[in-house]
């Protein structure tokens, strides 16, 4: 009798020990919860309000660039397009400011000088900008300027303002967040309220919350030199405090805007209640697990015989795999090795169940050498952590063809193993391959036509810049009209295909080659960056004159020869142009330089060169 009963007590000792840590687990998830859902409201209203300005800033840029053809010198120029404008956004008024800073109003009218207020001189050097003091309308409204340049060129002329009432923004924290326990601030870095939802007061009862907080003791000096600190560096963060007994919890997250950033503030009333809540609910969840346990028996029985399916249908699988030239490989990240699940003989002309970290060269061996990094990608995606990689790549088949492939990975939710497929696509994408041939190339030369051209080497420049050295040809056929005029259009095209040919002798897969007009192709050369300068000059100089020795050609026919020759111009990138626009102007003005001093030749630009009339480029 009295062993069941010290049984007794212990197991009711042991429950309530266990419903104790219950109750203080639930009750920090919830106050984790909440702070973090506080975070997300934060976050929220941060991020509308920079939406919400720059949505203003974008009218704003559309409206400074009715002025880029005003003379911003001429007052009355500029009053005149003033007064052509129509109203926009949700400013009260809009003014245009010369670079002296002096304002004209929408309505025709000078207003006060602005050049030395921050967001004109801050707008006077390229940059959109906000006023950073509260300013008070003749009105008595609280508001703040808005300012973006007026370019002209290059050149900064002027700066166009747009007045934008607070009381505007107000909509932006009406968000009813906790039922109404919650609220939310616009703060600038002094802690000055700039916008706040309705019930701004439960937390301070003046214009400058942190102040309030310091000086009744809610925040001691180093809390709100920390929050300063972390707000600068663009980071959040959460403090708590109390007023009249009342525990509150306050988060800060910064809207990367003239150092602002929002407060947003919830009861810990409110935070209790919904404690209580969760810890009733889960006690009734709690009864419910003993029914669902009994379930269980029947459940696994269930999953025994789907078991059995499964594995029937993975051999159905495993054989499907095997006529359609596709598996499913494991890999190990530990352990660094692959597993195969499907036939593999169609590559390795055996079927090989696995492969270790020393045998990887055999994967090597089968890929298309234009597609050799695909393994560093591979290993590139593993030590990312991304979640997914998919590419298709031509690899060796055993009898000796190369096919198109699709290989996938994703990693497991262990994450340390990768799992993916290896399947034959070859069809799919030579036909897409087709397409897009068809798409980019010139027709009668075969290489990339003009608009493709500039696709390619504007992308080539984008992704390798910091990598990237390059040269830029512009080629022209001399005397290439005579050929079609007195020998005839058909000897012109065979000239055309001929150059065409020479120009892939000249240059590897790695460079881009089009042809642009109608006897004008260009070659962007690609070189590494961290090549010697004087090996990269003497490479791309040798192509240049490789380039005019195989383009010299006659042509003979109808009983007369025309000579063609070849004028080259060239730019570096990127030391002389760091675009594709830039490239092809000084390519082209260095090609009009060869030109008129005597053509069959090339020049590499220079800034006394004068431009070229004969460029295709449009401006």
């Amino acid at each position: 009798m009295k062993l069941r009963i010290f049984i007794s007590v212990v197991l009711f000792s042991a429950v309530a020990v266990v419903f104790a840590l219950f109750v203080r687990i639930i009750n920090l998830t919830v106050f984790d919860t909440a702070a973090a859902y506080l975070h997300e409201t934060a976050r929220l209203y941060a991020g509308t309000f920079k939406i919400k300005l720059n949505d203003q800033f974008l009218m704003l840029e559309d409206q400074a660039r009715c002025f880029s053809d005003v003379d911003m010198t001429d007052t009355n120029a500029i009053r005149r397009a003033i007064l052509e404008t129509k109203r926009f956004g949700e400013f009260k008024r809009f003014s245009v400011a010369t670079a002296t800073g002096e304002n004209i109003g929408n309505d025709g009218n000078i207003v006060e000088n602005v050049g030395a207020c921050d967001y004109f001189l801050e707008a006077m050097q390229g940059m959109s900008s906000v006023s950073s003091d509260v300013l008070t309308d003749s009105d008595g409204e609280r508001v703040m300027v808005l300012a973006v340049p007026v370019w002209q060129g290059d050149a900064v002329v002027g700066v166009i303002t747009g007045t934008f009432a607070y009381s505007s923004l107000d909509g932006i924290f009406a968000v009813d967040a906790f039922g109404g326990d919650s609220y939310s601030f616009l703060v600038d870095p002094s802690g000055r309220i700039l916008v706040s939802s309705e019930n701004e007061k439960k937390l301070c009862t003046g214009d400058n919350c942190l102040d309030y907080l310091s000086a009744n003791g809610k925040f001691k000096h180093s809390e709100l030199e920390e929050m300063h600190r972390i707000v600068r560096q663009g980071g959040s963060g959460r403090l708590r405090y109390a007023i009249n007994q009342n525990a509150r919890v306050l988060v800060y997250t910064p809207v990367q805007v003239k150092d602002w950033y929002v407060l947003s503030v919830v009861t810990e009333d409110f935070i209790n209640a919904q404690r209580r809540k969760i810890t009733l609910n889960t006690l009734s969840v709690i009864a419910l697990i003993a029914l669902l346990f009994a379930l269980c028996a029947l459940l696994i029985a269930l999953l025994a015989r789907k078991n059995a399916e499964i594995q029937k249908d993975n051999r159905l699988l495993m054989t499907a795999t095997e006529n359609t030239e596709s598996f499913i490989y494991e890999y190990e990240i530990e352990t660094q090795v692959v597993t195969f699940t499907g036939g593999t003989e169609f590559l390795f002309g055996v079927d090989i169940k696995s492969l270790s970290s020393s045998q990887f060269d055999m994967l090597e061996h089968l890929i298309h050498r234009a597609e050799k990094g695909l393994l560093y990608e591979l290993s590139d995606f593993i030590k990312a952590g991304d979640e997914s990689f998919s590419r298709e790549v031509r690899l060796l088949r055993t009898d000796g063809t190369y096919a198109w492939y699709r290989v996938t990975a994703a990693r497991s939710k262990e994450s340390n193993r990768i799992v993916g497929n290896v399947t034959n696509v070859n069809e799919q994408v030579i036909r897409e391959l087709e397409l897009k041939e068809k798409a980019e190339t010139d027709l009668l030369s075969g290489l990339l036509n003009k608009v493709s051209m500039e696709q390619y080497v504007k992308e080539c420049i984008n992704a390798r810049r910091d990598t990237l050295m390059g040269a830029f040809y512009i080629i022209d056929l001399d005397n290439f009209k005579q050929v079609n005029d007195r020998i005839g259009h058909s000897i012109g095209d065979a000239a055309i295909c001929e150059a065409a040919t020479k120009l892939k002798l000249v240059f590897s897969e790695r460079d881009y080659i089009g042809r642009i007009g109608g006897d004008e192709f260009c070659v962007f050369l690609t070189l590494r960056k961290d090549m010697p300068p004087n090996q990269a000059v003497a490479v791309i100089m040798e192509k240049a004159r490789t380039l005019c020795a195989i383009l010299e050609d006659d042509y003979h026919g109808e009983g007369a020869i025309v000579q063609v020759t070849a004028s080259i111009g060239l730019a570096i990138f990127p030391q002389q142009a760091s675009s594709y626009r830039e490239l092809f102007k000084r390519a082209d003005t260095a090609l009009y330089h060869v030109k008129r001093h005597g053509k069959n030749g090339f020049a590499v630009y220079e800034d006394n060169m004068k431009k070229g009339s004969e460029s295709l480029f449009g401006e």
